[in-house]
């Protein structure tokens, strides 16, 4: 397999991360694109996906995989061992909600940074003000979430997504409080981004 990534993408880190965790990283080729070429019409990516974006994955096979949510689930379907979508009885679903939430927290994070690059504008105030409405009552739910036990045991596909969008709100996100009255979500993460997965796909400085 062969992995094509940016380093400051929170959705190939995702991948990466999930690599790691499963024990396929040695197993998978990876090519970094930088963030200028990335988004150049001579970027590597386009060749092979043309929606232009990773993480994108090519199977030894020729079949290309694009989407971290959808390579997450081929990940989890060819780990020899660890699995971190288990589909049977309730912890499958359990994870699959949890999972949604983390989802959604990051793609509010990502919305929201997009914006704030935006000029000054009207639309760019709308799109800010809707998006830190969202992230806010995510990461509430998920500090009730984590008050009851959720959010716990083996790490999993939820762990990997929740962590690495908290992991870019610290890194990139810095007017959104979201450690504010959140003592057990910000102990959460502080205790997994000390796992190696995360410390060896941490972000490069802006």
């Amino acid at each position: 397999m062969r992995l094509l990534y940016s380093a400051g993408s929170p959705f190939a880190r995702i991948v990466r991360i999930a690599l790691l965790e499963t024990g396929l990283d040695e197993q998978t080729a990876k090519q970094e694109i930088p963030r200028a070429r990335l988004y150049s019409p001579e970027s590597d990516v386009l060749t092979l996906n043309p929606v232009g974006r990773v993480p994108t994955l090519v199977l030894d096979d020729g079949t290309v995989l694009t989407e971290a949510n959808l390579i997450l689930r081929f990940i989890d379907a060819i780990s020899p061992s660890r699995k971190l979508l288990p589909f049977d009885g309730s912890d499958g679903w359990r994870i699959l909600s949890e999972m949604g939430q983390a989802w959604g927290l990051l793609e509010g994070i990502v919305t929201s940074i997009r914006a704030l690059r935006l000029p000054n504008s009207e639309s760019a105030s709308v799109i800010v003000s809707g998006e830190a409405l969202r992230v806010t009552r995510i990461a509430d739910a998920l500090e009730t979430a984590l008050s009851a036990s959720g959010f716990g045991g083996p790490i999993n596909a939820a762990h990997i997504v929740l962590g690495s969008a908290l992991g870019l709100a610290h890194a990139r996100l810095r007017p959104w409080a979201w450690r504010a009255d959140r003592p057990r979500l910000s102990a959460w993460y502080d205790h997994i981004a000390e796992r190696p997965s995360f410390r060896a796909t941490e972000p490069p400085p802006l």
